[in-house]
């Protein structure tokens, strides 16, 4: 029973949705995943990477092409069309796109987030409705939970009224504005408890979920975006804030409910989840390193390649051996120190893939200055106070 335990816990993730489980990334059918992801990186992403990021948002014709490939289905169950991909394809997925292009990883990542909440969710008419289209990438998903992690008073709160319940207050850092077309929120309940539900960005694109549904005195509520937060890195996200006020949700529409403890300790058992992109961002900042010391017969330029592609080949061996060992009493301590390291390896490869470059990299069209920004964002993606503490540790070592 307890080895039970440790296996669903460690299959949970920060909101105890539940991740998928893993299974054997070299089959045929999960390796021509990873073979369709390789090309549409290497004929649509990579070529249109710099212009990807200088865009007002989403690159939709980035997104086009994952589509195509059923590549936006990768965590949906396949018998509502997608890909059921084992956990171990969805991070070397999620890798190799963010080593050609950051912005549409994080926007797609948010996809799949929700994707995988309606799956795992109790309601068949929301599973029968919307995965087929998020599936085929019809239709898109974003998500907003990241919040329930602050300290003080909640910013979004869920009210328990007639049919359902009423959000108040505002989501921040929804991904994707302009291409989802729904959302998973996390919101506060008056006892402290945490509730998880689905809502469309508009009613209308889902008429046939509301047609037996009256809000109480006829009310829907509001909801209203912000402009697009002007970011450092990943500003062609179209990365918004919600304001949301008696924005009313059905109670056929509840994904799940958990509490603070279960999210903290999912963020302990799901610690690693977020290392792919920043293990994605090194090896794009060694590829620069490499293509450029083949312009440049500097020794120090490949040196430092081969130097930083051993590092990473041996930080991504110890993910592999981590990755899936929740209910080890080690566990924790290596995935921090982990985390830790794939955070500081992204910053130090790009940083070298600036130096390397020489004055070119301060130019916008050159890779090596947008991985370093893309670094700069893996650094406080999922951030929690232990990881915080274990990067900052491992940077202060890194002095005389």
């Amino acid at each position: 029973m307890a080895e039970e335990k440790a296996r669903q816990e460690g299959s949970a993730d920060a909101i105890g949705a539940g991740l998928p489980q893993d299974g054997d990334a070299q089959t045929p059918e999960e390796a021509a995943i990873l073979a369709a992801a390789g090309e549409v990186c290497e004929t649509v992403l990579g070529p249109n990477a710099e212009a990807t990021d200088r865009g007002p948002g989403p690159n939709r014709a980035n997104f086009e092409a994952l589509a195509e490939r059923g590549l936006l289905g990768l965590a949906i169950p396949k018998e509502y069309g997608g890909l059921d991909a084992s956990g171990a394809t969805q991070r070397k997925f999620t890798q190799l796109l963010a080593s050609y292009c950051g912005v549409t990883t994080f926007t797609q990542a948010q996809h799949h987030g929700p994707s995988r909440m309606v799956a795992n969710g109790p309601n068949e008419e929301l599973k029968r409705r919307l995965l087929p289209d998020l599936a085929s990438g019809k239709r898109m998903s974003g998500i907003s939970f990241a919040h329930l992690r602050r300290p003080g008073p909640p910013v979004l709160q869920a009210e328990p009224v007639e049919g359902g319940w009423r959000l108040q207050g505002t989501a921040p850092w929804v991904t994707g504005w302009g291409l989802i077309s729904q959302v998973a929120f996390g919101a506060t309940l008056p006892d402290g408890r945490f509730l998880y539900v689905w809502s469309p960005t508009g009613r209308d694109e889902f008429p046939d979920l509301f047609e037996s549904t009256d809000p109480p005195s006829g009310n829907w509520g509001s909801l209203v975006a912000s402009p697009p937060l002007a970011l450092c890195a990943m500003n062609a996200s179209a990365t918004v804030e919600l304001t949301l006020t008696d924005w009313f949700i059905p109670a056929a529409h509840k994904l799940s409910e958990s509490d603070r403890e279960t999210m903290q300790r999912n963020d302990r058992n799901g610690v690693l989840g977020a290392t792919s992109m920043p293990l994605g961002c090194a090896a794009a900042a060694i590829r620069v390193l490499g293509t450029t010391a083949e312009k440049r017969p500097i020794a120090a330029i490949r040196r430092a390649a081969q130097a930083f592609l051993s590092e990473w080949e041996e930080v991504e061996g110890q993910m592999e051996e981590w990755n899936g060992r929740n209910a080890d009493p080690e566990f924790f301590a290596n995935a921090v120190r982990l985390r830790a390291w794939c955070i500081e390896l992204a910053v130090r490869t790009a940083h070298a893939a600036v130096t390397a470059s020489s004055g070119a990299a301060n130019l916008l069209s050159h890779p090596a200055q947008r991985l370093l920004r893309e670094a700069m964002f893996y650094t406080v993606q999922a951030q929690t106070h232990e990881v915080m503490d274990a990067t900052l540790a491992r940077l202060e070592r890194a002095g005389p």
